[in-house]
């Protein structure tokens, strides 16, 4: 029986890994429940805000020809209201998702059943992430600073004429730029979020944040584990789609029912967002696409999380095997 790393293991070490008839499921189950939950007192503390902002699209898809700096003023301008709400909510995402991580990592590395709790483990992967989105952002940092010149150069000009050539000359030079290098820099990315994959089961294997020291596990194993996470990525992709195809289907009805013209008083609108008709339904439908999205996050761990378990540094016989893609 092979217990080494491999790609065929790593494939399909999230339907091996001990206790596949319970944990995914109650991991993914969890994870719908518990944001479903916090969605809707998101949406109970902050109707108001809501209601407003939706009133704000409105009126932009009812202006035939809206001003980019108007549009811009009132997509911006009705979240004012729900920035405190969408920080506190944004930081209980993040410690969320940490509780939710640690737990899918002990099960990869230790078989453990599902559980979840707040300590160390999840202190330390809550820094993990954040280091994970500073990489993302410095990545693409250069290519993001190109595409929003690309937009202050539109948002600058008077779109009620034509534009001049010097105008046009600068969005195009700014937005093909901008384009062409993040698509350059997306292979990047790819590259180094490979190599260093395995940091968030380094991190909850050896009890200390573990970032950069993914890069040593992951040597001679980058073809496996993307490989292997490519393939899972693209069949819960698959099933995401279309659990998100039937939610909205099943949306669309309660959509219609919605007001059409945006000069609807908000108390109108928030008889129809804290009515049971509406939340009920709702809350339903985001159950069953957070439930896929949880067990996205669960599945898409494991080749990473299989490369940590046999770090090649600790064990000769893995080490031999490092750059072989079986």
């Amino acid at each position: 029986m092979n217990t080494a790393f491999s790609f065929d293991r790593a494939l399909t070490y999230p339907f091996k890994a001990p206790h596949f008839k319970s944990f995914p499921w109650m991991f993914g189950l969890s994870y719908a429940a518990i944001l479903v939950v916090l969605f809707l007192v998101i949406g109970l503390l902050s109707w108001q805000g809501i209601a407003e902002w939706f009133l704000a699209m409105q009126q932009i898809e009812n202006d035939p020809n809206p001003a980019p700096d108007e549009v811009f003023a009132l997509m911006f301008g009705g979240l004012g209201g729900l920035l405190p709400v969408l920080g506190v909510a944004s930081l209980l995402g993040w410690v969320i998702w940490a509780m939710f991580e640690v737990a899918s990592q002990k099960r990869y590395l230790f078989g453990e059943k599902f559980s979840l709790g707040f300590g160390g483990d999840e202190l330390r992967m809550m820094v993990v992430g954040l280091l994970w989105s500073v990489m993302s952002i410095a990545v693409f940092l250069i290519p993001g600073i190109l595409l929003f010149t690309a937009i202050s150069v539109i948002m600058g000009s008077d779109l009620s004429a034509p534009m001049d050539d010097q105008t046009a000359g600068r969005f195009m030079a700014y937005f093909f730029g901008g384009f062409g290098l993040m698509f350059l820099f997306f292979f990047l990315y790819v590259f180094i979020a490979t190599r260093l994959a395995p940091c968030f089961a380094l991190t909850v294997k050896e009890r200390e944040i573990r970032f950069f020291d993914a890069w040593n596990v992951s040597r001679g194993r980058f073809w496996p584990i993307l490989g292997a996470y490519v393939i899972i990525a693209i069949v819960v992709s698959i099933v995401s789609q279309m659990v998100s195809m039937l939610a909205q289907l099943v949306m669309m009805p309660i959509l219609m029912t919605l007001p059409e013209q945006g000069d609807v008083p908000t108390e109108a609108l928030a008889g129809i967002f804290l009515s049971p008709g509406f939340i009920i339904p709702m809350a339903l439908i985001y159950f069953m696409i957070l439930f896929v999205q949880g067990l996205t996050q669960h599945f898409v761990a494991a080749p990473a999380s299989l490369a940590a378990r046999h770090d090649p540094r600790n064990d000769p016989s893995e080490a031999e095997r490092v750059d072989v893609f079986s």
